[in-house]
C-alpha cells in the first residue's frame, strides 16, 4: 500500500515530536519509504514545507526527486473534481483559501493513484451557513476524503502500519 503525505505530516513532525535531534530514525525511514515509492506528497505540499528555511526545507530539498511529484494529468482531473465538490458545498470564501493550498492536490493525486491520505487534520462537524444552504468553517482535509471515497489516516497510523520503531 502506498500513503499521499500532507505537508502537515512533515511539519508538525519537525516542529513537535520528532525534531531531527531527537528522531533522525524519523527522517531516515521518510527517507527510505520514499525511495521505494511507499509514500509521496505532490509538489505542492514541498511549496509549503519549504516556506520556511529550516531543516524541515533542507531535508525536504534533499529528497526532493524521490518524494515530492509533479501533479499529472489524472491527478489534475481528481482535483477539477474536487475543486467543483467545494464549490458546489462549501461557502465562497473557505473555497479560496482551501483551493490555494496543497490540501486538494494531497486528496487529488491519492484519489487519482489509489492512495490513503495521511494528515494530522481530523473530521470537523459541518453546519450550513444560516445565510446561505452552504456548508460554513475551514475546509478539512478528512471531510473531503469522506466525500470523495478517499481512505486517510493519521501519522501515528502510518507508523504503526509500517511498522516504524523508534529506539
Amino acid at each position: 500500500m502506498s500513503y499521499c503525505l500532507d505537508a502537515n505530516v512533515y511539519i508538525e513532525a519537525h516542529r513537535r515530536y520528532y525534531a531531527f535531534d531527537i528522531a533522525p530514525g524519523f527522517w531516515e525511514a521518510f527517507a527510505e519509504w520514499a525511495t521505494q515509492g511507499v509514500i509521496r506528497s505532490p509538489l505542492p505540499v514541498y511549496g509549503e514545507i519549504t516556506l520556511s528555511k529550516d531543516q524541515l526545507a533542507e531535508w525536504a530539498t534533499a529528497h526532493k526527486e524521490s518524494l515530492f511529484v509533479v501533479p499529472d494529468e489524472s491527478t489534475v482531473s481528481a482535483y477539477g473534481g474536487i475543486a467543483d465538490l467545494v464549490v458546489r458545498h462549501y461557502e465562497p470564501q473557505h473555497v479560496q483559501v482551501f483551493l490555494s493550498g496543497a490540501d486538494p492536490w494531497v486528496i487529488a493525486h491519492a484519489k487519482a493513484h489509489g492512495l490513503t491520505v495521511v494528515t494530522m487534520e481530523g473530521i470537523r462537524a459541518e453546519q450550513l451557513s444560516k445565510k446561505s444552504s452552504l456548508i460554513s468553517g475551514q475546509i478539512k482535509i478528512p471531510n473531503i476524503c469522506q466525500r470523495v471515497g478517499v481512505k486517510f489516516i493519521n501519522t501515528f497510523d502510518l507508523l504503526r502500519l509500517l511498522k516504524l520503531t523508534l529506539r
